[in-house]
């Protein structure tokens, strides 16, 4: 019920305007009405079925889920999303298993590491085989290059051809009147921004004409632990299959657990936990260990047509209907694993069937409005959230809508099953053009006037 009433409150901020309370109460019960935990669950139930197996693009739970979402769509009333009179815009993507190997030189001694269990590694690059030899390896920091921010992990310090190992997260910079507190001035203090993202990390390292970025797991920071790392990379994974393959991407990409990454800097004669503390301050300059990194990874690759479901309800308004509000969930997890013993499937629930499940509902509601909304309104389950964002990815690259007459993307990953949280609250994440995020509570949410 508490999930019902959380959505009813993102419906009401998307719906209403300044309208009297009864008018407003009359327009609306029916679209309410719509959004129940009923509801909710049966979709759920059979989005997170086992016979989804686990919803991983490019497989027969792709060609259910999309079939299901489309059909819910359908029977809602809502028009093809794709301009070419389909629910579905083709995104091309390639699947990749890599078998990769690392160690690290320091003097006369060498140390491999053991797949999986020290780190993981693949690379975004569509060729067979990636070989890195001696390069040498260099601690980032956090590997953030933030202007805006006065912050330069790099200090132009040239990294071409080089290993970097970098931590994860945001910097998380004290407070200076208060060091119990991170400083809300510098990367929106609690709040993730887009630098403390891997992909970021990866993305800079690429620029900067590394070989291999390297990311130094800590179940804290990242917010969850090894094994999460070790599932989600030690499976096929997923690029857009671009043009270009990827070329323009790091070579190698990868993770270590923070206990290889110890050792390793031990080794090398420096003190982890001391340059961790460095890396928190703005005069951190680039550290260059006494290591080199020997990388190889074997990759097979299969190219594919992933699909982004797409639903449209058109805005009342001729002077408006060409302006768009998206609602957005990813319907895809992390699919069948056939090595694990017993319960195989990763049914993602959770993440994010009870995202998909909002979506269907909250398109529900809309179609129930009377009259309906000024402007037009998209409900899209996108692809391959969990490699990367590459749905969101390429429909942001190729938008079926103007991106200019675009106004807002109300994101749902994983919606609260549990009732009211501790400090009975609730939030949502606000993302803007300047990819950072901040916190609101639904009771801040003043009236919309969007749709």
């Amino acid at each position: 019920m508490k999930t019902a009433r959380w959505l009813a409150a993102i419906f009401l901020a998307a719906a209403t305007s300044l309208l009297a309370a009864d008018e407003l109460a009359e327009r609306l019960q029916p679209a309410l009405e719509a959004i129940t935990p009923d509801g909710l669950l049966a979709h759920i139930k059979i989005l997170a079925s086992d016979e989804f197996e686990g919803r991983a693009p490019g497989t027969k739970g792709e060609e259910l889920s999309v079939k299901y979402i489309t059909d819910q769509f359908k029977q809602i009333g809502l028009k093809p999303g794709n301009p070419d009179g389909t629910y579905t815009q083709e995104v091309p993507l390639a699947g990749i298993k890599s078998e990769p190997r690392m160690s690290f030189m320091i003097g006369d001694k060498t140390i491999d590491l053991k797949n999986q269990d020290d780190f993981v590694a693949s690379s975004a690059r569509l060729q067979p085989e990636i070989k890195i030899d001696k390069s040498d390896v260099v601690f980032v920091g956090y590997g953030v290059v933030a202007p805006e921010y006065g912050w330069n992990d790099y200090k132009n310090v040239d990294v071409r051809g080089k290993t970097l190992l970098m931590l994860i997260g945001d910097p998380p910079v004290p407070d200076p009147k208060d060091p119990s507190k991170l400083d809300d001035k510098m990367f929106k203090g609690k709040a993730m921004t887009y630098y403390g993202r891997w992909t970021y990390k990866y993305e800079v390292a690429a620029q900067k004409g590394a070989a291999a970025a390297i990311i130094i797991h800590e179940t804290e920071p990242a917010a969850y632990p090894w094994q999460v790392v070790r599932s989600s990379w030690g499976k096929e994974n997923f690029e857009l299959d671009n043009p270009n393959k990827n070329m323009d991407a790091v070579s190698a990409r990868s993770w270590i657990t923070r206990d290889v990454a110890k050792k390793l800097f031990a080794d090398c004669g420096q003190d982890f936990d001391a340059l961790k503390k460095l890396a928190i301050t703005k005069e951190f300059r680039p550290v260059s260990l006494k290591a080199k990194a020997n990388i190889e990874i074997k990759q097979q690759i299969r190219s594919f047509k992933s699909h982004n479901v797409i639903g449209k309800l058109e805005g009342d308004d001729p002077k408006l209907r060409d302006e768009y509000i998206i609602y957005t969930a990813h319907w895809d997890h992390l699919g069948r694993h056939p090595e694990l013993q017993g319960d195989q499937i990763f049914n993602g629930a959770i993440d994010n069937a009870s995202g998909v499940a909002s979506v269907i509902q909250l398109a529900a509601a809309f179609t129930k409005l009377n009259p309906p909304p000024k402007r037009s309104v998209l409900f899209m389950a996108t692809t391959a959230e969990e490699a990367g964002l590459l749905g969101a990815k390429f429909y942001a690259e190729h938008p079926l809508y103007p991106l200019e007459k675009t106004l807002a993307d109300i994101n749902i990953d994983g919606i609260n099953p549990w009732g009211k949280s501790h400090d009975s609250t609730s939030t949502a994440s606000i993302r803007g053009v300047s990819r950072t995020t901040s916190k609101i509570s639904p009771t801040a949410i003043q009236p919309w006037t969007i749709c």
